[in-house]
């Protein structure tokens, strides 16, 4: 009898083997992307160190020269904006994330690989976009948050601001790609039986961190946009000359920018969450209230952005309101540290770096907390409002907070990510030093606040009591340099020489550390069940309780040989970096009037994004099985488009909030005088019909008639290019024959800005109905691929009912007093 054939195993491949450079170009492997957004992350690191000391310098001694003042304004600018969205949010969520969500949930990558890698390479060239003033044009100069009017061209001529405006704007780009991804993983994609409260608590706090991103960076975009309309097209969105406000700018900035703290510190949230059980020996406590704190805290921080704008005269109702939310959401934040030191309340504790990480962490949050608490209430704002106090606070919160939960987090899984352990004895030495420098050069800003230094000074006299403390935090602030080149000494080292890391060198709870190290390109050779929380504690252990003295149940962390022909890996893809370089051409040569590299890039990222789109035999098919281990029992693209869907909203929610408001502040003509009701009115019958012929081609490609799938789709394109004929003829006749020019007035700024962006949506449309006609009539669609047509029409019907709702508020109320 003839031997049967048995499957060949080999040894686990690691997701860092093989490749060479063009390997990582074209890399869709969640893991190698988290390595990469963390490599440039410490790039950014850097440059941000080196502006903070150039900051400090100058202020090192009275009257001092160092800088010029040019100089001093662009560099605390490029620090704060370096900080804030190219070190701490790619490091939470770029980083860790990445490298996290799939491992901790027990799946193979994320959602959508190809857009992950996207996401990375636009994150890459917004970053570069921002330090382009290093070598062309100078850096941006008016603070990270660019308020209105010194971000004006009359007050900041030059390329600096744009700069600052279109990188946000990449970056944006990046954030709500990433968002969008890593939301979808956690909601349709987590191992069977991991239910949401056995989810690990970072998984907890990146969720609740990409619904802030999805609803909180539109509004941002849109501010963005207004503030590029007037420095480009001499729009009046933020010039009281001319009947608007500078408000607008802080209430568009600060509707993302109070969510965006949250942004920064619910990760690192997660992170200390998952470092204390592991170094305590002990299940988190409270883990319920944890998880519902998090949501409650993402519900908060979006009624409390107004408490950075008591001083702008709001009125007693708003600062009592804003007052209110920004002190209750003391009591989440209070749940969490309390539930810390009950987990390493009567733990068996193991002092490592990363646990003493993290209880500097709890004792450095709570004081910049404490100190927020003071700045909820309206009259002690007004006294420490731009003051150094609010310097002292906000390092406390994220410099003291969210930067040493980081770092507790990158000791801890060095190991999984490198496959090396890093230096205990070096690390302990930067951590000492590091915890001393840091609250050496922030704690006494809040003494130099009390004694009247403000924020943003360039230089100051001497003798006004601010010399002593102003020279010691200089020389602390190079103390903190000191101790990153401890670490970085320490991860060059153990990278060349560091002891090789086991699967599980902490005793750990949770999936991550049931893969080898480093994890292979698969994560699991099979995906796991879910029984419990902590589920990789209790089948080491059988029990959640356990402390770990135990004897491991040796399979838990045994090796596994895996027949890697039967898993599928998605294969790379250089699409994400084409498009990526299409979004960067665009935005530079907008910002130097290179109107051909705008077209070449615009071209680049049209025929990249289709490329994409059809790049591989399964594209716009229903995987069944997967649907069926899904948690929503939905295919995840749908997932996706919805969730893109619900972000779109917030963004035509600002765009029309604005238009709202503007109009009845505007100068004529007025849009009673202009808007052409019957046109309008038929183009909006022609856009709501092209929803008809939608769900007939869906339905068409549904019973595999692939002729009148493909008909009703050029239909609605059809439709939606009448449509778009209607808006041009009416933009037209506006402009020419009544006079009403892009900046006449506040209304025709925003009538143009709205219904213009909201064409544009249109023009997308039926670019994507286009590409799926021709799809059809080449017969690549048919039932089984019905899905692509499907995410189609909900983009197209999301479309059609924003129009309704602009054609409401702005044609059929027009002479409807304050509507």
């Amino acid at each position: 009898m003839a031997a049967q054939p048995k499957p060949i195993y080999v040894r686990e491949l690691n997701y860092l083997e093989g490749g060479g450079i063009y390997g990582w170009l074209t890399t869709i492997d969640h893991k190698r992307i988290a390595v990469l957004y963390g490599v440039t992350a410490l790039v950014m690191l850097v440059f941000a160190g080196a502006e903070a000391l150039l900051v400090r310098t100058q202020l090192m001694v009275p009257n001092n020269h160092f800088l010029t003042a040019h100089q001093y304004n662009q560099f605390f600018t490029m620090h704060g904006l370096t900080m804030i969205f190219l070190v701490i949010m790619p490091l939470e969520t770029g980083f860790f994330g990445n490298f996290l969500i799939p491992l901790q949930i027990g799946a193979r990558d994320v959602a959508f690989p190809r857009l992950n890698a996207l996401s990375y390479w636009v994150f890459l060239l917004g970053a570069i976009t921002i330090n382009l003033g290093w070598i062309w044009g100078g850096l941006p100069n008016d603070g990270w948050f660019g308020y209105a009017n010194l971000t004006e061209s009359f007050y900041s001529p030059g390329l600096n601001i744009d700069f600052y405006d279109v990188g946000l704007l990449i970056l944006g780009v990046s954030s709500v790609m990433s968002a969008l991804n890593f939301f979808v993983t956690i909601i349709n994609m987590r191992a069977p039986g991991m239910t949401f409260f056995r989810m690990p608590m970072f998984i907890w706090s990146l969720l609740v961190t990409t619904i802030l991103i999805l609803l909180a960076f539109p509004a941002l975009t849109v501010g963005l946009i207004f503030l590029f309309m007037d420095r480009y097209f001499d729009t009046h969105y933020y010039r009281v000359i001319a009947g608007a406000t500078p408000m607008l700018w802080q209430h568009l900035f600060w509707i993302f920018g109070h969510p965006e703290v949250y942004i920064m510190i619910l990760p690192a949230f997660g992170l200390i969450s998952e470092i204390i059980p592991v170094f305590s020996h002990k299940p988190l406590f409270g883990y319920p209230m944890m998880a519902y704190s998090m949501i409650l805290i993402a519900f908060l921080s979006y009624g409390v952005w107004g408490h950075h704008m008591f001083a702008t005269g709001m009125g007693p109702i708003a600062d009592s309101t804003f007052a209110i939310t920004s002190m209750l959401i003391a009591i989440p934040t209070g749940i969490k540290i309390f539930s810390w030191i009950a987990t390493v309340w009567g733990g068996r504790l193991q002092f490592s770096t990363a646990f003493l990480y993290a209880l500097a962490f709890v004792i450095q949050f709570t004081i910049g907390g404490l100190s927020g608490i003071m700045h909820a209430s309206p009259p002690i704002d007004l006294e420490q409002t731009d003051s150094y106090i609010i310097v002292a606070h906000f390092h406390y919160v994220l410099g003291l907070g969210a930067l040493f939960a980081i770092l507790g987090a990158f000791f801890m899984y060095f190991p999984k990510i490198t496959g090396r352990m890093l230096n205990e004895k070096l690390g302990k030495w930067g951590f000492w030093l590091g915890v001393w420098s840091f609250n050496a050069t922030f704690f006494p800003m809040h003494f130099l606040g009390e004694l009247g230094m403000p924020r943003r000074i360039y230089t100051y006299a001497p003798h006004m009591g601010w010399d002593f403390w102003n020279y010691w935090e200089t020389i602390n602030a190079y103390v903190i340099a000191l101790s990153f080149i401890i670490l970085a000494i320490n991860v060059f080292w153990s990278l060349q020489n560091g002891e090789r890391a086991p699967a599980d060198p902490w005793d750990a709870r949770t999936l991550e550390w049931s893969v080898p190290t480093p994890p292979p390109v698969y994560n699991f050779a099979t995906v796991p069940t879910v029984t419990a929380r902590d589920p990789f504690w209790v089948a080491k252990y059988g029990n959640v309780e356990a402390t770990g003295l135990e004897q491991p149940n040796a399979a838990a962390v045994a090796p596994s040989l895996v027949d890697i022909s039967k898993i599928h890996i998605p294969a790379p893809s250089l699409y994400p970096v084409f498009i990526a370089l299409g979004i960067f051409g665009m935005g530079v040569g907008m910002l130097v009037e290179w109107y051909r590299v705008v077209l070449m890039g615009g071209l680049l990222l049209a025929i990249s994004a289709i490329s994409l789109a059809f790049e591989y035999p399964s594209w716009g098919r229903e995987d069944p099985h997967a649907v069926a281990e899904s948690f929503l029992g939905l295919d995840s693209r749908k997932v996706g488009i919805w969730s893109f869907i619900g972000s779109e909203c917030v963004f035509f929610a600002s765009l029309i909030s604005t238009y709202m408001v503007y109009k009845a502040r505007s100068t004529g003509p007025f849009d009673a005088d202009v808007l052409n009701i019957p046109l309008t009115s038929f183009s909006t019958f022609v856009l709501l019909m092209s929803s008809l012929l939608m769900v007939l081609a869906l339905a068409g490609f549904q019973r595999n008639d692939k002729f009148w799938g493909t008909f009703w789709l050029i239909g609605t394109a059809i439709f939606g290019c009448i449509f778009l004929g209607g808006q041009v003829y009416e933009f037209g006749d506006f402009w020419l024959n009544e006079g009403m020019v892009f900046n006449s007035n506040l209304f025709s700024q925003c009538f143009y800005t709205l219904v213009g962006f909201h064409g544009f949506h249109v023009f997308i449309g039926v670019c994507w109905l286009i590409a799926l006609a021709v799809a059809g009539a080449l017969g690549k669609i048919d039932m089984k691929r019905s899905l692509a047509v499907e995410i189609g029409g909900l983009y197209w019907h999301f479309v059609d009912i924003v129009w309704v709702v602009i054609f409401t508020l702005v044609y059929l109320m027009r002479t409807i007093k304050h509507a």
